[in-house]
């Protein structure tokens, strides 16, 4: 957590770059690219090359980087690369494979020159992860990792590096550096050395940008959406909650003083293979499909999430494999584990620690991550050697990290808690390693599982050794036990479907339906191979909202009730024509596996854990703000205010707060069926509806009836959704009211909305 000292030195050492550049220009890389001239999705690359003592080099750029896994071959996207001396005469240079270039009279070097086509469109046999490549779209958009633009000399990735731009006016550099110049039409930046460039991606455009200040630091949100789907000033009030619990979570500081999250939302070019984002110590890169902005906006968070918490393994806990990172040959770290899986474990447990989500939906998240860890990979397999063969033999089971990776942390964590007496977690652990190597120094990777036990307990070594060297499956069960959650491998149950169809899209986002896994209430409904869903209901169905329509369906159906479903259906003769599809609706017996629940009536002991495990949110009732509290009309605008605002994450501590531990919460569904529920129930249905949505709920009229302390209020309501369309009604809520200890509490809320045939009476409209 020292990195506040380890950045005034990298800046101490760029001061120290420039004026050295100024003194000789031999000294350092000098690079220059002109973003005004794109010729076919290709840039032109010029440098000022260091002085070189040898008489034969060869050049590079780099075969694999840090945090992908897999061999990019970066310089299979570079053509013409030539080398002059400083009368401008060429030097001889042969291509050594897809990466490496060998210059003879290499003392002479004065400069190369080189085009670089951009990764995203290129027609070559070569695969690159979006967010790892590059993209040249002149006028609008330059995606610049550099790792796919600028090579080094063997032996001389130490050195600093220059980069300059010309850019087109009005273009902004979103990116992790500082620039040491910029103007109208051009940027300079300085780099330490290889692992600094590398580490460093620029995205240039017209700026949406929005900065968040979050303690020690800075945080820039950059945001290129050609459809305007997506805002930087929306994600930034959305990762602002999350920035904010993550700081406490890290110990009241960030370990950085700038970070920039670089979003590029994909509309117009072609849809790439693979989305998704690519960590760096002071930024992170997103390439992702653009939609709209509230509809993604959960997904955003939590990736976002991950990719900012690699600020802490690997890029400050690492091993020699990952500091000293050879470039261009492929030799990884055993310890994925902890790179990826206990990153990939600390952006949802910060959430759940935060408040940002429910105790409920965290258990959901890693009992989904059983699920996929068992159902599609080799949970057998040692997890040291699925590290070091990722990008080669086991780079099928790679996805893993990410499931089984996130899990051996949980339970690392437990147990952690439970040999520590809920004193000291993973959290602390790696809170340690930080101040142990920090980031400017590594572990040996065969050392790190003896390392960690001496730090905390010797059980810890048996628990790698078998679980993470050998690859025993995880009993999941003697774990989770420990904070009195059971692990449940399979349960049957009876539930409403649609048919158990396949759903699939065509290029237009139409749903399509296909016959495999169709069950009875599928074969009463009549679907045909093929069938193009229309509505459901009289709902309109796409492949974007029919996971929402369905859940509308199922909140209000019962047995008997007539499902229709109206889908377009070509003919024998080749004409499409609209078919009703109509049954009268009834459960069918399915299984779910792999489910984690928290049991009801946990001991002492296991309590004691799951409230360190959880930050004591599913322990109690979160301190109040006494003006909340301390009067019925408080309690009751309280109430409102806090599930009230813009679309994004609510204040769920404080709406707790309002709550006796005891409490419950009720609702009339649209046939008059009672919905009972806890607060906590409350926040896990409702807190996804309101990332995407605005909803602000007012008070239209109130009726109070107090008794001592006990008091029981009609409030009525009206509220507005941001749905779309837009939704607004009106009801009353019946809010029962005790007070003890000094304060209001409520015991229940039970509300019903108002209809045509059920208005809400003028005495309950007067406040």
């Amino acid at each position: 957590m020292k990195k506040n000292i380890l950045t005034a030195g990298v800046l101490i050492s760029a001061c120290l770059c420039l004026s050295t550049l100024q003194a000789g220009a031999q000294s350092a890389y000098q690079y220059h690219v002109d973003l005004t001239k794109v010729i076919d999705d290709k840039l032109q690359v010029e440098l000022v090359a260091p002085a070189i003592s040898k008489n034969e080099i060869s050049f590079y750029l780099p075969k694999i980087v840090p945090g992908t896994y897999m061999n990019s071959n970066y310089g299979m996207y570079v053509h013409d690369l030539k080398a002059f001396d400083k009368e401008n005469k060429e030097l001889p240079v042969s291509r050594q494979g897809g990466c490496q270039w060998t210059i003879k009279k290499a003392k002479k070097i004065h400069r190369l020159s080189y085009t670089v086509e951009d990764t995203w469109d290129a027609a070559i046999e070569n695969f690159v992860y979006s967010m790892c490549g590059t993209s040249f779209e002149a006028g609008k958009n330059f995606v610049l990792n550099t790792p796919g633009v600028f090579g080094y000399f063997d032996g001389m990735k130490k050195m600093p590096f220059e980069i300059s731009f010309t850019k087109p006016a009005g273009f902004y550099a979103a990116t992790g550096l500082k620039p040491v110049a910029t103007g109208a039409v051009n940027d300079k930046f300085i780099c330490s050395n290889a692992d600094h460039l590398y580490d460093s991606p620029i995205m240039y455009s017209l700026p949406d940008t929005t900065t968040i200040t979050v303690g020690n630091a800075e945080v820039l949100v950059a945001v290129y959406a050609p459809r305007k789907q997506a805002t930087s000033k929306f994600i930034a009030a959305n990762l602002d909650k999350l920035l904010q619990g993550s700081k406490d979570y890290l110990g009241g500081k960030l370990p950085v003083d700038k970070y920039a999250f670089i979003f590029y939302f994909n509309s117009e070019q072609k849809k790439q293979a693979v989305t998704g984002a690519w960590e760096h110590s002071y930024s992170s890169f997103y390439s992702l499909d653009e939609s709209p902005e509230k509809d993604a906006i959960e997904g955003i968070v939590d990736i976002s999430s991950h990719e900012f918490f690699h600020i802490i393994s690997p890029l400050t806990i690492s091993s020699r494999e990952v500091k000293e990172f050879n470039f261009n040959e492929t030799v990884l770290s055993k310890h994925l584990w902890l790179y990826e899986g206990s990153t990939e474990y600390t952006s949802h447990h910060v959430q759940v620690w935060s408040g940002m989500k429910t105790p409920e939906q965290f258990l959901e998240t890693l009992a989904q991550k059983i699920n996929g860890s068992r159902s599609f990979y080799n949970d057998s397999l040692s997890f040291t050697e699925l590290s070091t063969e990722s990008a080669g033999r086991w780079a099928q089971q790679y996805g893993n990290v990410y499931q089984k990776g996130a899990l051996i942390s949980a339970c690392l964590d437990l147990y952690l808690l439970k040999l520590s007496n809920a004193q000291y977690g993973i959290k602390d652990l790696k809170h340690d390693l930080s101040i142990k190597y920090g980031k400017d120094k590594f572990f040996e990777d065969a050392e790190l599982f003896d390392i960690i036990t001496e730090m905390t307990f010797p059980q810890v070594k048996d628990f790698f050794k078998t679980y993470v060297e050998k690859g025993t499956p995880i009993p999941y069960q003697q774990f989770f036990d420990m904070a009195g959650v059971d692990y449940i491998p399979a349960e049957i149950y009876r539930d409403f479907t649609i048919g158990g169809v396949k759903i699939s899209s065509d290029k237009q986002g139409a749903v399509v339906v296909g016959l495999k896994g169709m069950n009875a209430f599928g074969e009463k409904l009549g679907y045909k191979e093929g069938d193009e869903m229309v509505s459901i209901n009289d709902m309109p169905v796409n492949i974007s909202n029919i996971s929402d329509v369905i859940t509308q369906l199922y909140g209000n159906l019962k047995e008997g009730d007539i499902v229709t479903v109206k889908v377009k259906r070509t003919d024998a003769s080749g004409k499409i024509e609209l078919v009703t599809l109509s049954a009268a609706a009834f459960k069918i017996e399915k299984t779910r596996k792999h489910l984690l629940r928290f049991i009801s009536n946990p001991t002492a002991a296991q309590l004691k854990i799951r409230n360190a495990w959880l930050h004591n949110y599913a322990a109690a009732t979160p301190a109040a703000n006494a003006a909340d509290v301390a009067e019925i009309d408080g309690i009751i605008k309280a109430l409102y205010d806090v599930i009230s605002g813009p679309a994004g994450p609510r204040n769920w501590d404080r709406f707790r707060s309002l709550f006796h531990k005891d409490a419950y919460m009720a609702a009339f569904n649209a046939k008059k069926e009672l919905r009972k529920f806890s607060p906590a129930q409350y926040v896990q249905n409702n807190g996804p509806f309101f990332m995407k949505n605005s909803f602000n709920e007012k008070e239209i009229g109130r009726t109070v009836n107090q008794f001592g302390t006990v008091a029981q209020v009609f409030t009525a309501y009206e509220f507005n959704a941001g749905t779309t369309p837009p939704t607004t009604k009106r009801g009353i809520n019946s809010v029962e009211l005790i007070k003890e200890k000094g304060r209001w509490f409520i015991m229940s809320v039970t509300w019903d909305e108002e209809t045509k045939e059920q208005p809400i009476p003028p005495a309950y409209l007067n406040k």
